[in-house]
C-alpha cells in the first residue's frame, strides 16, 4: 500500500472560503440537478442573489397582467366590443374596454383589488367571468409566494453575519507553557449573538508517492474562548483560542515548516440573532502565510465615556506584535521539558530563525557538565552532544 506525503501546490491558490464567509465551490458534472433544484423550488429562490429575485418577483406580476390582459381583450373582440362601429344597444362583456391598453388597465386593476369602479365585467359574457375569478385566485397566490419569499430572504441570518468581524490574520503564540493558536473576533452591532460557538477544520492536500490521486485531508479543530469555555461571548471582541495539543494538526508544525506548509483553516461560528432568533452560520479561511508564528494580538484600547459606556476601539483589530517563543513545534518542546531541558531563544549572534539552543533545567543540571550546550538544527534529524544524543 502507498505512503502519502505532504503535497504542496501553488501558493496563491484560490480560497475555498473567502474572507467574506462564501463558499468558492462550483458542483458540476451532477446528472438532473436542475430538476432536483426545482423540487426544492422555494428553497432554491431563497438562495439566488437578490436581482435575479426581484427579476423574477417583477416579472411574475407583469406576465400574468398580459396574459389575463390579453384574454379579455380577445373575449372583447370576439363578442363584438371592439370595433369601428359599435352596438349601443348590445351590453358588453367589460364596460369601457374598447382596447387592448384599456384590457391591461382593467386586468391590473382586478389582481391588485384596486377597484376604480370605470372599468368592471359584466353578466353578459361567462367567460369574462371566468377569468375574473381565475386572476384573483392565481393573483393572491402569485402575490403571497412572491412576499413570503422576500421576507425568507430578509429574515436569513447572512446579512447579519456580515457585522460579525474575523481578524484578518492568525496568531501562534506560547502561553502557561502551551502552544495556542489564537483568533479575534468581534461584533458591529449592540445587539448579541447567543450560543455561539466556534469549529474550525483545516484542509491539506495529500499525495500518493506512487503518483496516484490527490485527495484532500480534513483535521477537525476546537476553538473555546478566552476562559476556556466552548460558549463564545461576544459582548466585546474576544479571541478564539486552540490548543496545540497531540490531537492538533499543528502539534508537530515548527515554524520553518509553517512558512512551508500549503493548507486552509476554515473557522465557522454558529449561533442565534438575539433580536430575531434565527440561526445564523458565518465563516472565514486562513492559509499558511496568514497564520503568525510568535506574534500577539495588540490590546484594544478601552475607556469610558461621558455617559460611564465602556469604549472599545477596533483600530487595533487586527494589529500584532511579535513575542519570545521557541521556532520548534510543540512536540519537539513538550519532548525536550520530558527529558529535562529548557529552550533558549534563537541564534542572537547571526539572527538565525532556523537555529535555537536547549540547556539543561537546575534540577538536572548536576548531570550535565557547566555551561553545556545542545544546538538543534531543523536539518538535522536528532540534537546531540559529545557525550548525549537525543532522538526527536
Amino acid at each position: 500500500m502507498a505512503t502519502t506525503e505532504e503535497f504542496r501546490p501553488f501558493r496563491h491558490r484560490p480560497r475555498l472560503v473567502s474572507k467574506h464567509s462564501t463558499y468558492n465551490i462550483k458542483t458540476v458534472g451532477i446528472r438532473g440537478k436542475g430538476i432536483h433544484l426545482m423540487n426544492d423550488f422555494f428553497t432554491t429562490m431563497v438562495d439566488t442573489k437578490w436581482r435575479w429575485n426581484m427579476l423574477i418577483f417583477v416579472s411574475g406580476f407583469v406576465i400574468t397582467w398580459l396574459f389575463f390582459a390579453l384574454f379579455y381583450w380577445l373575449v372583447s373582440k370576439l363578442h363584438g366590443d371592439i370595433s369601428d362601429v359599435k352596438a349601443t344597444d348590445k351590453t358588453p362583456c367589460f364596460e369601457n374596454v374598447d382596447s387592448f391598453t384599456t384590457a391591461y388597465l382593467f386586468s391590473i386593476e382586478t389582481q391588485t383589488t384596486i377597484g376604480y369602479g370605470f372599468r368592471y365585467v359584466t353578466e353578459e359574457c361567462p367567460y369574462a367571468v371566468i377569468g375574473v375569478l381565475l386572476q384573483n385566485i392565481i393573483g393572491a397566490g402569485l402575490q403571497a409566494a412572491l412576499a413570503g419569499l422576500v421576507v425568507a430572504k430578509v429574515r436569513r441570518g447572512k446579512k447579519r453575519s456580515g457585522t460579525l468581524m474575523f481578524s484578518s490574520v492568525a496568531c501562534i503564540v506560547e502561553e502557561d507553557g502551551k502552544y495556542k493558536l489564537v483568533i479575534r473576533i468581534g461584533d458591529m452591532r449592540r445587539s448579541h449573538i447567543i450560543g455561539a460557538h466556534v469549529r474550525g477544520h483545516l484542509f491539506k492536500m495529500m499525495r500518493s508517492t506512487d503518483g496516484g490521486s490527490h485527495p484532500v485531508k480534513c483535521f477537525p479543530m476546537e476553538f473555546n474562548g478566552e476562559d476556556g469555555s466552548s460558549q463564545i461571548f461576544m459582548a466585546w471582541p474576544t479571541q478564539l483560542v486552540h490548543t496545540i495539543d497531540n490531537t492538533s494538526p499543528f502539534w508537530k508544525m515548527s515554524r520553518e515548516d509553517l512558512q512551508r506548509e500549503d493548507f486552509e483553516l476554515v473557522v465557522i461560528l454558529d449561533g442565534i440573532v438575539s433580536t430575531t432568533s434565527n440561526n445564523l452560520q458565518t465563516q472565514t479561511s486562513y492559509m499558511a502565510w496568514d497564520i503568525l508564528w510568535g506574534h500577539r494580538f495588540d490590546t484594544m484600547a478601552k475607556k469610558y465615556n461621558e455617559r460611564d459606556s465602556l469604549v472599545v476601539d477596533f483600530s487595533n483589530f487586527n494589529r500584532t506584535h511579535p513575542v519570545s517563543m521557541s521556532d520548534c513545534s510543540a512536540y519537539q518542546v513538550e519532548a525536550f521539558r520530558k527529558l529535562g531541558y529548557s529552550i533558549i531563544r534563537g541564534d542572537p549572534e547571526n539572527n538565525n530563525p532556523s537555529y535555537f539552543e536547549i540547556k539543561k533545567t537546575s534540577q538536572h543540571a548536576e548531570k550535565m557538565s557547566p555551561g553545556r550546550i545542545l544546538h538543534y538544527r531543523y536539518n538535522k534529524a536528532s540534537l546531540s552532544t559529545s557525550n548525549d544524543k537525543v532522538h526527536i
